[in-house]
């Protein structure tokens, strides 16, 4: 019955994968979110965990552009029987990005489910598949917009600039990824691919089909212990959006707060680069039940040379529930 039951919700699942319609946010920490982009990677963590971040883009030039993210994911079927190793996993994110301090808004509701195949006896070494669907909706606060031709338009014959814009429709997507990984000890090592279906909304101003494409996102993380407490960790990502391609990646190191804590907790430091975009320094806490991380994006682009100064500030907030038993390296990866 059990297995059954495992089958039939992930055939669920499956059977909305030809409407492929999602996005996934720009982020400058996806390393410590990688559930954001790979569906392959929800619900196989140590025990079950709660994620958010909080990302201040360009506030420098006023307040453009802000992007919220709360996620949570669970083990399924994990039980004595199995030794505490769950082979299916569930999460569910949610994305808001507003724009102008919420005048657009496009706001998404994801829920993943992965399965995972075990390729050794120990259990250290596993491939995931994983598939989201996703809900979108976008809005304008049209009472915050104002138009010129609203004062001069004689309003008889033609319609004011904003009238022409329309609602946009809520829409559904499934997308899909692969993931293998491999923790022990002293090593966590993993890489993976996902694939999303990029769909631009139009209004009524726009005739015809909006561009659209696949969105393709391969990931690759690495943290090795160095001189028994010390770590060292490397991420690398390649993302194909429609409006952009562009490589992200960098490394640092990990400094343990206190060596002879058997919580692992540690200070990272690290350095990463966004192609064609930006130098991201990045600081972070791993202490406790609790992931801490804070970056800074210094821009490369020909903003810096004009009087606008933009800054992209964002902030991510992790933690687990329950007790890490594990005696795998507690990774700001995983």
């Amino acid at each position: 019955m059990k297995f059954i039951l495992k089958i039939s919700l992930f055939l669920i699942f499956a059977s909305g994968w030809q409407t492929s319609l999602g996005q996934t946010p720009i982020m400058s920490q996806p390393f410590v979110a990688t559930n954001f982009f790979n569906p392959a990677n929800v619900g196989f963590g140590t025990n079950n965990q709660f994620q958010s971040f909080y990302r201040n883009q360009f506030s420098g030039v006023g307040d453009p552009y802000k992007t919220i993210g709360i996620g949570v994911d669970f083990a399924l079927f994990k039980n004595e029987e199995n030794e505490g190793f769950n082979n299916f996993g569930v999460g569910i994110q949610g994305v808001s990005e507003q724009v102008l301090n919420g005048i657009l808004q496009t706001n998404e509701i994801t829920v993943s489910l992965a399965n995972r195949v075990f390729l050794n006896m120990l259990k250290t070494s596993y491939f995931s598949i994983g598939i989201s669907s996703t809900i979108i909706s976008r809005n304008i606060d049209r009472n915050a917009l104002t138009f010129g031709d609203q004062y001069n338009s004689g309003r008889l014959f033609n319609t004011t600039s904003l009238e022409t814009i329309g609602n946009f429709p809520t829409k559904f997507s499934t997308n899909g990824g692969f993931m293998y990984s491999f923790i022990a000890p002293d090593v966590f090592f993993q890489t993976g691919a996902s694939t999303f279906y990029i769909n631009r909304s139009s209004n009524t101003q726009i005739y015809g089909n909006a561009n659209q494409r696949f969105q393709s996102i391969a990931t690759f993380n690495f943290e090795h212990r160095l001189f028994e407490h010390n770590t060292f960790f490397l991420h690398a990502a390649y993302q194909n959006r429609l409006e952009a391609e562009f490589m992200y990646a960098g490394g640092g190191i990990g400094l343990p707060i206190n060596p002879f804590d058997e919580m692992q907790n540690k200070v990272y430091i690290g350095c990463f680069y966004r192609s064609k975009d930006a130098i991201i320094p990045y600081i972070g806490f791993l202490y406790n039940k609790y992931k801490i991380g804070i970056t800074y994006d210094i821009y490369q682009n020909s903003m810096t040379v004009s009087n606008l100064h933009p800054q992209t500030i964002e902030l991510n907030l992790a933690t687990y529930f329950g007790s890490n038993s594990s005696r795998n390296l507690k990774s700001i990866f995983n």
